[in-house]
């Protein structure tokens, strides 16, 4: 990963550098941002390689000016990549007809996250891992929690300077972390009694419920399609929207054992995306 800022210059003279460094076998190409697939696409004429478009939600659903300047214009250049990596059946349905035959839907490897099965801590407070973006419910479930005097402790982690606002509700029951190295992220997640995240969004699939279920924890989400086809036998929806759905969500993760069964079922389907997309990078 190169950081740098639009127009991209230096990221992308850093990637032809790497390329013509490494000399790769393929290459996997996270999007957003389209720059870096017409780069790749250009260079495999050279390098002979193969791309794959591992394509997330923000890549085919544009929401701001951004968007539609770094990806818009791009996705007619999915025609041209070897494979076509999606995380959900709904994204699947916004790949055009014509390039669904190559695209595969492969759950993100969330069993590499926790090294040990089923290791979990037995805490007293839950975890929101906020990025605080603005498709996060996070003010409605901190308003929902404490309108209904929940007594739990909720850790919010992530760089709350993103949304300075938001720590007017930092009290002794909403502690606001801050960003964390990711030991101190997994201690904390590993201790917790539950896991409560969301998004207002549809089509996107969340790595903090995929923690979750890594570190087998009670989890409760937003009720979008997105997260219901993924999640729907292990967490609990609740609507973003209904101060009583949020909290009657809460209390059930809290008093819930994780649905262990449901669990290996993802494992399974996981590990069965990624034996795909390596028998087809084989051929």
């Amino acid at each position: 990963f190169f950081r740098d800022e639009i127009p991209y210059i230096r990221a992308s003279l850093a990637t032809l550098l790497a390329l013509i460094r490494d000399s790769p076998h393929a290459i996997l190409v996270q999007l957003p941002q389209g720059p870096l697939l017409l780069e790749t696409l250009l260079l495999k004429t050279l390098r002979k390689y193969k791309v794959v478009a591992d394509v997330h939600s923000g890549f085919l659903v544009t929401m701001d000016w951004k968007g539609r300047l770094l990806n818009t214009p791009f996705v007619r250049f999915l025609q041209m990549a070897d494979l076509i990596l999606v995380h959900n059946d709904l994204v699947l349905n916004l790949i055009p007809m014509n390039l669904r035959a190559k695209t595969l839907v492969v759950l993100d490897p969330w069993y590499l996250i926790c090294n040990e099965e089923h290791k979990t801590g037995q805490g007293d407070y839950i975890v929101f891992p906020a990025s605080f973006a603005p498709d996060e419910p996070l003010e409605d479930v901190i308003n929902s929690i404490n309108s209904f005097n929940i007594d739990i402790r909720i850790y919010v982690t992530g760089n709350w300077r993103r949304q300075p606002r938001i720590v007017k509700y930092a009290s002794n029951r909403v502690i606001f972390t801050g960003y964390l190295k990711d030991d101190d992220y997994y201690k904390l997640l590993l201790n917790a009694k539950a896991i409560v995240t969301g998004t207002k969004r549809e089509y996107t699939s969340l790595m903090s419920a995929w923690e979750a279920i890594a570190y087998a924890k009670p989890l409760a989400l937003t009720k979008t399609k997105t997260l219901e086809n993924l999640f729907k036998d292990y967490a609990i929806f609740y609507d973003w929207r209904d101060s009583r759905s949020i909290v009657n969500a809460v209390k059930t993760v809290l008093s819930s054992k994780p649905n262990l069964r449901a669990r290996e079922k993802l494992k399974i389907k996981a590990l069965n995306g990624i034996d795909m997309l390596k028998n087809k990078l084989e051929v």
